[in-house]
Parts: C-alpha cells; sequence; structure tokens
C-alpha cells in the first residue's frame, strides 16, 4: 500500500512518476520486488495527530492514480505533498542484547516526518515503522508543492534534563549570545532543504535561509526545470541550530527524480544527454527483456540516549502533570563498566538537549561510544528480500546521517550456515565490540563486484568497479549489483582507517543488514559480476535507444567503460574558467573552546612543511555575505583542511553542483622518509610538481579514486590534500550557503553565505543585490 502524489493531470500520472509510502512491519526493504503493492490515493487533508508515518520503502513500477483532489495550494501544481513534523514514538533494535530480552528494543519518541496515508477506500491506514519518510518522485518539467507543517512545542514548553536552582527541572528560556552556540531554543525550529536538487535558492523555494516555528504551516513550491538531472536526492532538515539533532533523529527523506530523456546525438558527439533511467528500465515500465529491479537504501544514524522513563514523557506529551512536578533528570545513562550508552526498562530515548552542552549526543565521540547501529530504511540489521543471481539490481545508497563513514561492501555467508548467521544476531549479544568478529565468522566470502554508474545522483561519465563503495555524509551512489550465486549475502559496513573516518576512529567491520539470494533464472553470461553487469547493460542499450545511431554511440562508449551519452553537465575546460576560489575547513582551539571556521587559504613558501597558510577564517553569521559570485561565471574552486584539530571535512555546497579536477596530496605520509615503502614519501610540499593526483581509477587514496571529471554536490575535504574542482553559476541568482556536512559543525559556524548576483557589465555587480554589508571572499 503506499500513497500516491496529487497531479494536476491523469496525463502525468500515467508516467508513472509517483510518491508513495508503504507497509512492511518488520524487516523493512527499500523493495519488496517479488510483490508490488497496489496503487492509493493520497488526500491532501490535514493529518490526524494520532497517525504514525510510514515503515521501509517500496519501489513499484508505474501506476495510474485512482484519484485526482485538488485543493487551493495544489492548483496549477504538478505535485502535491502534505508533511507534518512531529514527535513519534517508536522501537529500535538494541543488537547489545538478545531479541528476547527486554532491552533488546529500546522506546524512543524522536522528531519525524510524517505523511497521510489512505487506503482504497480513502480511510487513513496506521503505519508501523514511524522513521522514515516519504519518498519523493517528481519529474524534469515538474511543479512540486510541499505543504509543511511543524508541530513540534515552542521552545518555552520544552522541558530539559537537569535540574534548576530551586530544585525544579529545567525550563528552554532565552537565546543564546551567539547564534553558533547549541541552544535548547533551536531544536525545534526548522525547514527543509531538497539536497542536490538544481532549483532556485529564495523565496519558498529551496531556501533554508528561513525558519518554519512550531505551530507554522508553510508551502513551499520547487519548479523543477525541464533539463534538470534525473538521479537520487534527498531532503532533510536545515536550519541553522537544529540541523544536527533534527537529522539525527531522523529528519530525513529520499527524493527521486526520474526521467525517461533519450539521448540525441549531434554531429560533433552528444548534443542533447538523455536519462540513465532510459537504459535501467525497472520491471512493469515497458516490455523489455531486461530490467533492473530497484533498491534505495537510506543509511541513518538515529543517535538517540535516554534520560527519561516513559511516564515522564506520557507527563510531558499529555500535560497532564505540571512541569514543576516532574522529575528532574539528568545526562545520559551510560554503562558505568563500558560507557556504552544504555537505556533502562521503562526509559524513552530521544534526541534532545543536554543539561551542560545541548549537543552532548552529537560529539565527535558521542557516535561510537553510543553502541548504535546505522540503520538501513529505520531498520537495524534486518532481511532484503527479493533478490535472484544473476538479475542486475540498482541501488541507490544515500548517507542521510551524520556522524559516521560508511563503507558498503557485500559479502557472502560461506564458511556457517546462513541459519547460523540469524541465530547469532537475533539471540546473541552482539555489541560493536563484537561487530568486526560476526564480520569476520559468517561473511568470510570475497566482496562481490560493485558498479557505480552515478554519483551524487549524477551520472558518471565512467563507469568504476570495486568492491566497496565509501560513503561520507551527504553522499548518494548508483550502483549495479548482480550476486554470482544463491545464498546469505552480508551487507557490510567495511573496516576504516582513522584518517579516513569522519569520527577519526579505526573502525571495526559491522554487519548492516544481509540479504537472501535465490537460484538463477538463466545461466550467467561470464564468471557473474562486472562482465555480467556490463552484459545486461549492454543488451538494455540495444532494446531501449531508438536512434540507431544513438545506440551504436552509446554502445561504443560502453565499450570504453563510459555513459557519456546520460551525463548531463558538459565538462568545464580551461579556457572557460573566468574566477577562483579557496576555501579552507578549520578546527582550531582558542581559550574558550573549538572554533568552526571556513576561511581563504594563500601559499606560504615557506621550508617547514606547511606551504599553505589559512586567511580571513571565521564562523557562519547570518548577517554575513561570504562571497558574492557572477551569475554565468565559471569559477575554479580549491579546497583543503587545516586547523589545530587536523580532521577532514565533506563541503557541500547548494543550488550548482561541481565537477571534481584533480586531487592533488601535498602532504608526506606519516613516518616519511624513514617508513620504507610508504605511499607520497617522495612529496616536497614546498615543491607542486611532486604533488601526486589521487583522483584517477587507480588512485592511491580511497576517498578520491574514480572521482577524477565526475560531477557531486559533496565531497570529502582530507588535510594534506588540494581538491579542485570547477562550477558553473548557471540559471539561478540569491542567497545560498555552503558548509560542512558534518552537520554538527555547520550548526556551530563551520557555513558561509555564498550570493549569486547580477553583473552590470562593467566589472561589478547590480548594486541591488550587494548593498547591504556584502564582501567577496577570494
Amino acid at each position: 500500500m503506499r500513497s500516491q502524489l496529487i497531479r494536476r493531470s491523469t496525463l502525468h500520472a500515467v508516467s508513472g512518476l509517483v510518491v508513495f509510502l508503504s507497509l512492511t512491519a518488520s524487516g523493512a526493504t527499500a523493495q519488496d520486488i517479488a510483490t508490488l503493492p497496489r496503487a492509493a490515493a493520497m488526500a491532501r487533508t490535514s493529518t490526524p495527530h494520532w497517525l504514525v508515518p510510514t515503515g521501509g520503502l517500496e519501489l513499484a513500477p508505474p501506476a495510474q492514480a485512482e484519484a485526482m483532489i485538488e485543493t487551493d495550494d495544489c492548483l496549477g501544481a504538478d505535485v502535491c505533498y502534505d508533511l507534518s513534523l512531529r514527535y513519534v514514538d517508536g522501537t529500535f533494535r538494541n543488537p547489545s542484547f538478545p531479541e528476547d530480552d527486554p532491552r533488546g528494543f529500546d522506546d524512543v519518541r524522536l522528531r519525524a516526518y510524517a505523511g497521510l496515508v489512505l487506503d482504497d477506500n480513502g480511510a487513513p491506514v496506521a503505519q508501523n515503522n514511524p522513521f522514515v519518510a516519504p519518498v519523493v518522485e517528481i519529474a524534469p518539467g515538474d511543479t512540486f508543492r510541499l505543504t509543511f507543517e511543524n508541530e513540534l512545542p515552542r521552545p518555552g514548553d520544552m522541558v530539559l534534563p537537569g535540574e534548576a536552582a530551586n530544585g525544579t527541572p529545567l525550563r528552554c528560556t532565552g537565546e543564546p549570545a551567539d547564534h553558533n552556540t547549541p541552544h535548547c531554543s533551536s531544536f525545534n525550529l526548522t525547514n527543509v532543504h531538497t539536497h542536490g536538487l538544481w532549483v532556485s535558492p529564495l523565496g519558498n523555494s529551496d531556501n533554508v535561509l528561513l525558519t518554519v516555528n512550531p505551530g507554522i504551516k508553510f508551502t513551499y513550491e520547487y519548479n523543477i526545470p525541464n533539463d534538470h538531472p534525473a538521479g537520487t536526492f534527498w531532503y532533510h532538515a536545515h536550519r541553522h541550530g537544529s540541523t544536527a539533532p533534527q537529522v539525527s533523529s531522523g529528519m530525513a527523506g529520499i527524493l527521486l527524480i526520474r526521467g525517461n530523456r533519450q539521448p540525441v546525438l549531434g554531429a560533433g558527439g552528444w548534443a542533447l544527454p538523455g536519462d540513465l533511467d532510459v537504459v535501467l528500465p525497472r520491471p512493469g515500465a515497458g516490455s523489455y527483456n531486461v530490467t533492473f529491479p530497484e533498491r534505495t537504501m537510506l543509511f541513518q544514524q538515529i543517535a538517540y540516549a535516554c534520560r527519561w522513563t516513559r511516564a515522564q514523557v506520557n507527563a510531558l506529551a499529555d500535560g497532564g502533570t505540571p512541569p514543576d512536578a516532574l522529575p528532574a533528570v539528568g545526562s545520559i545513562k551510560t554503562d558505568p563498566a563500558t560507557g556504552k550508552w544504555i537505556c533502562d526498562e521503562g526509559d524513552v530515548g530521544g534526541v534532545e538537549p543536554g543539561p551542560v552542552s545541548a549537543f552532548d549526543q552529537l560529539t565527535p565521540a558521542a557516535w561510537p561510544a553510543s553502541g548504535r547501529y546505522t540503520a538501513i530504511n529505520g531498520g537495524i540489521q534486518q532481511e532484503q528480500p527479493g533478490a535472484v543471481a544473476g538479475r542486475v539490481e540498482r541501488w541507490r545508497l544515500i548517507h542521510g546521517g551524520v556522524r559516521e563513514t560508511i563503507g558498503v561492501q557485500i559479502r557472502k555467508v560461506e564458511s556457517q550456515p546462513a541459519e547460523a548467521l540469524r541465530t547469532r544476531l537475533a539471540d546473541s549479544s552482539e555489541g560493536r565490540e563484537r561487530a568486526g568478529e560476526t564480520v569476520d565468522q559468517f561473511c568470510s566470502g570475497a566482496p562481490i563486484d560493485l558498479v557505480r554508474v552515478a554519483t551524487d545522483g549524477l551520472t558518471r561519465p565512467d563507469i568504476l568497479t570495486g568492491s566497496e563503495v565509501i560513503l561520507q555524509p551527504a553522499y548518494r551512489e548508483d550502483i549495479l549489483v548482480s550476486f554470482p550465486s544463491e545464498g546469505t549475502y552480508c551487507i557490510v559496513d567495511a573496516e576504516s582507517a582513522a584518517q579516513a573516518d569522519i569520527n577519526v576512529n579505526d573502525n571495526d567491520s559491522a554487519i548492516l543488514g544481509f540479504i537472501e539470494v535465490a537460484p538463477a533464472q538463466a545461466p550467467l553470461e561470464g564468471e557473474g559480476g562486472a562482465d555480467h553487469v556490463l552484459a545486461m547493460l549492454g543488451q538494455s542499450i540495444s532494446a531501449t535507444i531508438t536512434d540507431p545511431a544513438a545506440r551504436e554511440a552509446a554502445l561504443s562508449d560502453l565499450a570504453d567503460g563510459r555513459l557519456d551519452a546520460f551525463v548531463k553537465h558538459r565538462d568545464i575546460a580551461d579556457h572557460e574558467v573566468s574566477g577562483q576560489q579557496t576555501v579552507g575547513f578549520a578546527l582550531n582551539l582558542n581559550p574558550t573552546g573549538v572554533a568552526f571556521e571556513i576561511g581563504n587559504f594563500v601559499p606560504t613558501h615557506v621550508s617547514n612543511g606547511a606551504p599553505f597558510a589559512l586567511v580571513n577564517a571565521a564562523s557562519y553569521e547570518a548577517t554575513r555575505i561570504d562571497r558574492v559570485l557572477p551569475l554565468g561565471g565559471v569559477d575554479e574552486w580549491t579546497l583543503s583542511s587545516f586547523g589545530s584539530i587536523p580532521v577532514g571535512h565533506p563541503f557541500h555546497i547548494h543550488v550548482n553542483p561541481f565537477q571534481i579536477v584533480e586531487v592533488l596530496k601535498y602532504r608526506p605520509d606519516p613516518g616519511c622518509p624513514s617508513a620504507e615503502g610508504a605511499q607520497g614519501c617522495d612529496i616536497d610540499p614546498n615543491d607542486p610538481s611532486t604533488y601526486i593526483d589521487v583522483s584517477g581509477p587507480d588512485g592511491i587514496e580511497p576517498q578520491y579514486a574514480g572521482f577524477k571529471g565526475a560531477w557531486k554536490d559533496t565531497l570529502f575535504i582530507l588535510p594534506g590534500y588540494l581538491v579542485k574542482t570547477r562550477t558553473r553559476y548557471e540559471r539561478y541568482i540569491g542567497d545560498f550557503v555552503m558548509h560542512c556536512h558534518i552537520l554538527d559543525h555547520e550548526d556551530q559556524g563551520m557555513m558561509q553565505n555564498i550570493r549569486i548576483a547580477l553583473p552590470d557589465g562593467k566589472g561589478g555587480f547590480d548594486r541591488p543585490m550587494t548593498e547591504h554589508g556584502a564582501h567577496s571572499g577570494g
């Protein structure tokens, strides 16, 4: 069962571009491939407060809408949707305890996005997994209206952990002097960001500079241009000061743009690129011999902690107990022996302001200490059913979390019976300290080939094949997967070294989920790995591309490992570049704590191994425009990470994506030159001719290997590397942001305001766009 977005015309509905919720109680899946649900209408009415939102996600073939309902808010739009933000109750599996132990499932009350689902008779249907937001599907050229209502309590109505001087519970009062200081007053203020969409940042479009306060209903309108790339995107909360706690509470959802545009071949190459969806048709989308079932997986780190009992939470929610009569509670409950977070029987976990630090659940040490696991579509270590050996599937992977680096691998269960793995996960104490042991013991098969065809929603120019896909916060990857044989396979988060990890930890591997694979229905091409995937893709190109010349050109590209027919953005050549930008991220210790800053950097020409110096570093200021950039301009951006705390930062910029030119390693590895054979030991930081480009297919840094020439909107910036990207400022003017996508870094000041302005034709900018205290960064 799912909800259908209301469309202005039946013709659009028949195109199959739908948004829906699904009913999967336990074992939430990205797609139940074997059983496709019927379409159900979604009425645009006020969502009942008692309705619990969606469970797992299922992507189905096209379906005609069964009802066309229009309201004043929806008139003239192609896609309309209601979304509410409220507290929702549910449970999360805690693998530190057996399933039949009372502690095996933790009760939680979290902020969550909720949509209204109706059955075929128009009656509301309760959902079973409350922490997976509705999947949104739209098309290029659509007008998408999202009516969003913030139903959270006002800050003054919040009761906080801790105790006031008179012994009564703390209340959320006042506001911080610095808006980069975490504070309870921000926790329930919000807005919605459509991450990666190429749309206007102004007004009621993708405007993250506005605030939707508690009690306010607001209608967003996104005008999707006709030439918008089809791809994998997502949406999430983005109000400065509350982004991290809200996304850590699960406030994120999948947003897909589906297209059916055929590639057009011109005299000098691809005149009009097509949509990758054309050659990856879903089951039921046509009468093709080769189809590609989809699994869309939203990876989240729900950082809930227990401070409250159920009675206290109910008293807060119901208002039946005066706040002054509530027992005072304090810090996160932990196990005295291990320091891991715990929930006692009767407790309810949440993501709430701490009694001392409002972000005590969101520090670099918090996620590892929590003992929590990354969820896939709201489920912990759940089975993903419906796979068949040799059938090529399209997996859309979305990192919708805050505080974890994920290295996705798929490994077969070989040395132990599959039932033994289920028993281990269900009946044993499977804490994070034993996670790597479990992977080694059960998931002993070699990682299978993962064929990467799109990154951050944008088709790759070249196909990249490997055994692991690294996901940093906000990354998306579209991969093609074919299981070589029947059996049980683990979806593994591979171990990572501290340098590559968001939290600067050496992470052991862990099982994120597993998948049952039925026997092959036909002999496989080759040995069933990447060769089989590419053979199936070739068959699909032959069947789906209608123009003979375009079909032959696409097959020729495929033989060279390329997908140029489906890359929407053309390469940015040297001669197009009209300006330069530098961005330096920095965490710096100062007498009052840690400063989260962004600045520029310049060469220093020194001999102490520090060839660049950070300048003009500052924390976010809402009234300051940090960079004014010309509409129609093309800049080359050079990025790196600095600071007295040497960590990496995921760079994200709104509106316009960027193309990766090169990633240069400019700092020798630790231990050089004494570490014999260490990579990069011949680098001289003061001699650019010795820098190593690590962005090619065989690059020595896994974070960047294969990214050369690719288009992205988010990229992890490691210290000791220079990342060079190029971007065009096309179509849209206005103010938006770029920031670190470690969202607690962003909330605490690692963000800048960007303005795209009209040039005046005289070397400057149109005055009304820049007269309010703007200044341009270098």
